[in-house]
């Protein structure tokens, strides 16, 4: 049993008992349970008995495990990618620094960072770029923020350590022509509604995957979700083009899969993400296209048409379901080469 000293003694008890019966409840019955034991704790004064022998020593991986699974049970409700994408790169750090996680300083983050740079080097890979490390930063940063706020730690020392510069890349976005070449690689009425739907929405590709055939309002295109961040309920929107593709998908299904997009091979599950990926992919490689061509490229897109129509900047970040104000930004910093060209005709005239 792990005890943390530096929480009260309640607190370690509850988290305990949390952890043990994770692996027999669902989520719902353990924040049921949770808040059933933190109302009987309220009437109770706990000591810590001091009269027993010395206490049993927990090794390094059975503490740092402790705090991992602790994590991923008050956490339950990140979506796996980002708990993968977190927990990934804790478990990369404790392999790199054999240290308890509530010992890790802001030197061995530091280390640990520059290691992460250089690892693919002996691969002649190259070093990672610098929102790679920056990236991996972030999600440190996001599992010892919580260490602090549970009382694990008295700091986070990722935020010792400063991110790197980054060099900003244009924003990747289907120009009109690109868009009218994909059109043109699509061969089933799938294709077509599919590419459809993500160029009118502009969702990300996990917001696309939940949606079922009765969650659109065809009257007025309107579909609300539940963002993949942020957890917030935002209404995406289908233009009449999109809603015309989708109609004719729909109505030549012989499934009764309640899906929006399903696969076209019998059972005719719900189409995932990594389908979605495919589908698009197999579109652009029958269209010839020689860009990259990926789902979060349409997002990008729509974000672009509605900068260069003048669209507010705080509508931008609502339609796109931005949580950080600073990302919508981006494409109010980027000009167009289109944009460009109109600004030096206006100023040679």
């Amino acid at each position: 049993m792990y005890t943390n000293e530096n929480v009260n003694i309640k607190s370690n008890i509850i988290n305990n008992i949390m952890l043990q019966m994770s692996v027999y409840l669902d989520a719902v019955t353990l924040d049921i349970l949770q808040k059933v034991i933190e109302e009987q704790f309220v009437f109770l004064n706990v000591e810590r008995i001091t009269t027993l022998p010395a206490k049993v020593d927990t090794s390094t991986e059975e503490k740092n495990n402790y705090l991992i699974d602790l994590y991923r049970l008050k956490k339950s409700r990140l979506a796996k990618e980002t708990m993968d994408q977190y927990i990934g790169a804790i478990t990369r750090l404790i392999t790199q620094v054999d240290k308890p996680l509530t010992d890790i300083d802001e030197i061995d983050i530091d280390y640990y960072l520059r290691y992460y740079e250089n690892r693919n080097v002996k691969n002649n890979r190259g070093k990672n770029q610098a929102s790679t490390c920056n990236n991996e930063r972030r999600y440190l940063s996001a599992f010892f923020t919580w260490l602090r706020k549970e009382k694990f730690v008295t700091y986070n020392p990722v935020e010792c350590v400063e991110p790197k510069r980054e060099r900003r890349k244009p924003i990747d976005y289907f120009r009109p022509g690109q868009m009218e070449e994909l059109r043109e690689g699509c061969i089933t009425l799938r294709d077509r509604a599919l590419v459809e739907a993500l160029r009118s929405t502009g969702a990300r590709v996990g917001e696309i995957v939940p949606i079922n055939r009765d969650d659109i309002d065809w009257n007025t295109g309107d579909v609300t979700i539940l963002g993949e961040k942020g957890g917030r309920y935002r209404v995406i929107y289908l233009d009449e083009v999109a809603r015309y593709h989708l109609r004719k998908y729909l109505e030549s299904r012989k499934d009764e899969n309640e899906a929006l997009f399903v696969w076209e091979r019998s059972p005719h599950n719900r189409l995932d993400k990594t389908g979605i990926r495919a589908s698009l992919k197999t579109i652009a490689g029958r269209a010839g296209l020689k860009c990259r061509v990926y789902p979060h490229k349409m997002r990008k897109t729509l974000g672009m048409q509605l900068k260069n129509q003048g669209v507010d900047i705080g509508d931008i970040q609502e339609i796109l379901g931005h949580s950080n104000p600073n990302v919508t930004s981006r494409y109010y910093a980027e000009s167009t080469p289109d944009t460009l060209r109109d600004v030096r005709r206006r100023a040679a005239a």
